[in-house]
């Protein structure tokens, strides 16, 4: 999750950045394919959402746990990375599955329908890893080096500009908030201004922190997706060498690419456009478990008025739809990550199928009866859930409907 403007928190800023701010030497060559102690070759896409969806019943015991934790419990993360489902995006040659965002949208719609702070993990922390693949090559060698992909976003970072230095950037009283994941990445992608020059006037660039070289803040208290650990951490003073910074523009595929980019699909579409497509599928997710919980309870048909399950189904498998064919449209425009009105439509969608799902929740959760605002009744977390990440700014749909209109 991301903000746009926040308070700023007490940032200490010691007098001289640490010599070993750089980091450790990255392995002296590219991964192969398959490492020796993961020889699994890689998943299909159905495989791959089969795996989700093998998985998601065992994340369920986790998720009454997460939301009183205020994280996802380690072994539940430990279940994604044995799934391999971080590294959905991850290209093959670093170990990955090497999919595109229809792979990543499914998985974490699968894993969402059983806890939805999962789902969004997946979702943003999976989705970093195609970020990361268009980084230098150095840095890619550090981050893939890991059997499982772990990378945190922070979309941009409040504070002063970085300062352009000999050897990379000075971070320097900086801090973020809204940032999934932090509790478990190794890595944290994050935006910050930048002058690419010295002298030079800021631009967006994206930069790769060390995890443990940042300040965490213990804030994250919110009514629902409380199993994220979506709290604000601040980085008081970091030294980011040249390796471990890419220009913003790069994520768009009609720019050059600085340091290359897979020939792939995933790579001919625009962050701009796709980047928060897999966040939809929590909203498909939590939409489907609200449905599940509904007609398996006692409140569900026989019991009075009843819901027309099956048009509130229909209109989950029609967002889902939706979603799928826009990224097909994509996919095969004639125009590098689409033209302004395929990526108006596809920002225009995420937005119209999270809103539609976020109603079929709240539906449920009406028709649900008294028993609901209890803590322990699932759909009241399912509600929640869904609730809270709606409230993310791609849902907006007075926002981006009128874009493409």
């Amino acid at each position: 999750m991301t903000a746009a403007t926040v308070p700023a928190p007490t940032v200490p800023v010691p007098a001289t950045a640490p010599a070993a701010a750089a980091g450790a030497e990255p392995p002296a060559t590219p991964l192969p394919y398959a490492t020796d102690d993961d020889p699994r070759p890689a998943l299909s896409h159905d495989d791959a959402v089969a795996a989700a969806r093998a998985v998601a019943p065992r994340l369920a015991a986790y998720a009454a746990e997460a939301d009183r934790l205020r994280t996802l419990p380690a072994e539940a993360v430990r279940l994604l990375d044995d799934a391999r489902l971080f590294d959905v995006l991850t290209p093959r040659v670093w170990g990955g599955g090497g999919h595109g965002f229809a792979t990543a949208l499914l998985t974490t719609e699968e894993l969402s329908r059983s806890c939805a702070s999962a789902g969004w993990l997946r979702a943003v922390m999976g989705g970093n890893t195609w970020t990361v693949a268009q980084f230098p090559l150095e840095a890619r060698q550090e981050v893939f080096a890991a059997p499982s992909s772990r990378i945190a976003l922070q979309l941009r970072l409040s504070g002063p500009p970085a300062q352009r230095v000999p050897g990379g950037y000075l971070l320097r009283g900086m801090w973020g908030r809204f940032c999934s994941g932090i509790d478990h990445a190794d890595w944290i992608v994050a935006g910050v201004s930048a002058p690419p020059a010295p002298g030079a006037e800021p631009e967006p660039h994206l930069v790769l922190i060390p995890q443990e070289r940042t300040v965490p803040i213990d804030d994250w208290h919110t009514s629902g997706l409380r199993g994220t650990g979506s709290r604000s951490f601040t980085v008081p003073e970091l030294l980011v060498p040249d390796h471990r910074v890419l220009p913003q523009t790069a994520l768009d595929p009609v720019n050059p690419a600085p340091h290359g980019r897979p020939r792939t699909t995933p790579y001919r579409m625009a962050f701009t456009a796709v980047g928060t497509v897999a966040l939809a599928g929590v909203l498909l997710g939590t939409a489907r478990a609200a449905l599940d919980a509904y007609t398996g309870s006692p409140v569900g048909p026989g019991s009075g008025p009843r819901l027309d399950t099956a048009a509130l189904t229909a209109t989950v498998d029609t967002a889902r739809a939706l979603l799928l064919a826009d990224l097909e449209m994509l996919a095969a425009s004639g125009t590098p990550g689409g033209t302004a009105e395929e990526r108006a439509r596809m920002r225009r969608d995420i937005a119209y199928a999270g809103t539609r799902c976020r109603e079929v929740v709240n539906a449920v959760y009406e028709a649900s009866g008294s028993a609901v605002i209890y803590d322990d009744a699932p759909v009241q977390r399912i509600w929640r859930d869904a609730n809270a990440a709606a409230q993310h700014p791609t849902f907006d749909l007075r926002r981006w409907g009128a874009s493409s209109a």
